[in-house]
């Protein structure tokens, strides 16, 4: 008995309409499950992380790095790599400890005078509101429950530094195999890059290395600035938020500047998160001061937005807003603050991986199907002469 051999020209259309279909179940799939590629991808890093945090610290300082190496070649000096990334390294160190120096003690202090001045928070707030309102108004209720607030948050910071003690001096240690790691990374940078180099050779035709090679020169321009603008855009904000305080004579300026900086760093949500714990605090001391800080925080957010992000990425990050908030939903859900973080510049290189090289694909693809169709299509015959 002979067996037909199925037939699937006829299929072939029903699969090409029903592949969006087949495509919008798969990512809606993922998306529903993605907590589980976050786990395994939190497995995989769990296990390289000593080895990651070391090639991303060499990343981030190798490019003061190159500067300083340069500038020691044009002088004729020997050994000009090693030179350089000893005086990158002493640099780093020394402005660490300077920083850790002058702003520590007064963080502690600011914490210390916040957690421990409830009397004097409850007179000022007592005031501030009968000069507003215009009359004596009962506040017990709400000082029951700031104290309550505050007395948790005693409690929860004291707990968590008691239990996070000994895991403190363990990342502290961790930090430093980190470093000295990056540090040999930096010093065999170009040994590494060359046995890359030749694995890609053997892996990839010419042109295709070519094409490659010109993309990851792209992504590491992005990254690199991105880092460099954040870091630089946090100091910025940071400080012309104290300065602010200062001259309005606020209480708490290096903590509030401090978390202000810091939590800048984090894209879109990061300023929102900055000012609701500045307005906390400041709130506890002086309201007016609180209604200031908000008003400051919202002009310097307005200029950073406008004027300073766009002088510092230029076109480097032209991407949607939209794309922005996406890109980091996604990536605090896969890798948590980590993921926030290098959402940005990961979006921008699927911006370019799709623009210059899916959509181009996709296009050829299209025209080579039409021309195939045409090909195939049965001569027409001409109109008989009457």
């Amino acid at each position: 008995m002979k067996i037909k051999r199925p037939d699937f020209k006829g299929s072939r259309g029903i699969l090409r309409e029903s592949a969006p279909y087949c495509a919008a179940i798969l990512f809606y799939m993922l998306i529903k499950h993605i907590y589980l590629l976050g786990d395994v991808i939190s497995a995989i890093v769990s296990v390289l992380l000593p080895i990651i945090i070391g090639l991303v610290l060499a990343y981030i300082i190798d490019p003061p790095v190159r500067g300083v190496e340069r500038r020691l070649k044009a002088k004729g000096k020997k050994h000009s790599r090693g030179k350089a990334i000893t005086i990158v390294i002493l640099i780093i160190v020394f402005s660490l400890l300077l920083i850790v120096a002058a702003a520590v003690p007064q963080l502690v202090t600011s914490i210390v005078k916040f957690s421990g001045n409830t009397t004097a928070y409850h007179e000022s707030l007592q005031k501030s509101v009968n000069a507003i309102v215009g009359r004596n108004v009962n506040l017990t209720s709400t000082f029951r429950i700031t104290d309550r607030i505050m007395n948790r948050m005693n409690q929860y910071v004291g707990t968590y530094l008691a239990e996070k003690s000994g895991e403190i001096g363990s990342a502290l240690g961790s930090f430093a195999i980190d470093f000295i790691l990056a540090i040999y990374f930096l010093l065999y940078k170009r040994r590494i890059l060359s046995r890359v180099r030749k694995l890609l050779h053997v892996l990839m035709n010419e042109s295709t290395y070519d094409k490659a090679s010109v993309f990851l020169k792209r992504c590491d321009a992005i990254f690199i600035k991105y880092l460099t603008c954040e870091v630089l855009e946090g100091i910025i904000v940071g400080v012309t938020n104290a300065v602010f305080m200062l001259i309005f004579r606020m209480e708490y300026i290096p903590l509030v500047s401090v978390i202000v900086g810091v939590t800048n760093l984090v894209p879109t949500f990061g300023p929102l998160i900055g000012a609701i714990v500045g307005v906390f605090i400041l709130m506890m001391q002086n309201p007016l001061h609180a209604v200031i800080f908000l008003l400051i925080t919202g002009f310097i957010q307005t200029v950073d937005g406008y004027i300073l992000k766009p002088k510092l990425y230029g076109n480097t990050l032209n991407i949607p807003g939209i794309w922005v908030l996406i890109a980091v939903v996604l990536g605090g859900r896969i890798l948590g603050m980590w993921g926030m973080l290098l959402a940005i510049p990961i979006a921008a290189i699927l911006g370019i991986v799709i623009k210059e090289a899916l959509i181009p694909y996709l296009k050829a693809r299209r025209r080579k199907r039409e021309q195939e169709q045409i090909e195939a299509a049965p001569p027409v015959d001409p109109p008989e002469n009457a």
